[in-house]
């Protein structure tokens, strides 16, 4: 099979095991980072190490950036919900985390595991508000 088959295989597998909205994930972000674009993300992919970071990081840059987006919505998601919550500035410098999700998140062996992590966080800080409230 050719590389242009794997990466459809899996981009066909991704849509099968995490169907949410890109459109609506994408506005959503649109939204969140007029606010909180300078929100970073917690994992670096200059070298992941454990399996849900090689999974996230492997999607950076690729045809199926899927999940690296959830985590993008999920990282200002975060940023909201902590500036709502306790009626402090978002501070970019200082960015909260949520240990017990990143805990959550990094036990992940694969994508589905990753998919259901990052939908009930990003629920969690957006309520409402969230594109996976609407999905496929």
């Amino acid at each position: 099979m050719s590389v242009m088959g794997l990466m459809a295989c899996s981009s066909t597998a991704l849509a099968q095991t995490c169907p949410v909205n890109m459109t609506l994930v994408t506005a959503q972000i649109s939204r969140l980072e007029t606010s909180y674009g300078d929100t970073l993300s917690d994992i670096s992919c200059d070298a992941p190490t454990i399996p849900a970071q090689r999974i996230l990081c492997g999607e950076v840059g690729g045809n199926d950036d899927q999940l690296w987006t959830m985590s993008r919505l999920d990282d200002l998601a975060f940023a909201y919900a902590y500036e709502n919550a306790t009626k402090t500035e978002f501070d970019p410098d200082n960015t909260p985390r949520d240990a017990a999700f990143i805990a959550r998140r990094d036990a992940c062996k694969d994508q589905t595991c990753l998919c259901e992590a990052l939908i009930a966080h990003s629920n969690a800080s957006l309520g409402g508000l969230s594109p996976y409230t609407h999905r496929q």
